[in-house]
């Protein structure tokens, strides 16, 4: 069996020494770098968490802001559609009445033209009858 003597006693002083001093040397200063590493690990999971919502935020800010504009834009394309639709009727309406009155002249001048060319053959007519008469008598 064992004997219990004052070697046990000392041995035991030695540990529980050991122990006192391990953990005021080595094994505090071990835990105190392991929180602090915990706390900037936890820091920079929340500093990129925050950052991550900031930049969603901010994604979703310029897709809303994207989409407006393109909306508008849309809108801006569709007005100056019409516009032009607008403008070419009212150009088409100019284009037909100018094309109507220059045919309307044209139709005059030709009428004058026809008259005139008439007039001309009449009295062609009546010079050439009044010869062939006179071609006759003779």
């Amino acid at each position: 069996m064992l004997e219990i003597d004052a070697s046990l006693l000392v041995i035991l002083l030695i540990v529980w020494i050991l122990v006192f001093v391990l953990t005021k040397i080595f094994f505090k200063p071990l835990q105190r770098i392991r929180r602090e590493r915990e706390s900037r690990i936890t820091g920079g999971n929340e500093a990129f968490k925050k950052s991550m919502e900031t930049y969603e935020q901010a994604t979703n800010e310029i897709e809303e802001k994207l989409k407006a504009a393109k909306n508008q834009a849309q809108k801006i394309k569709e007005q100056f559609e019409r516009e032009a639709l607008k403008e070419r009727e009212r150009m088409l309406k100019e284009i037909r009445g100018e094309t109507r009155n220059q045919v309307g002249e044209a139709k005059k001048q030709l009428e004058k033209k026809v008259k005139s060319l008439k007039e001309e053959l009449e009295s062609e007519t009546k010079d050439l009858a009044e010869r062939i008469e006179q071609k006759l008598l003779n």
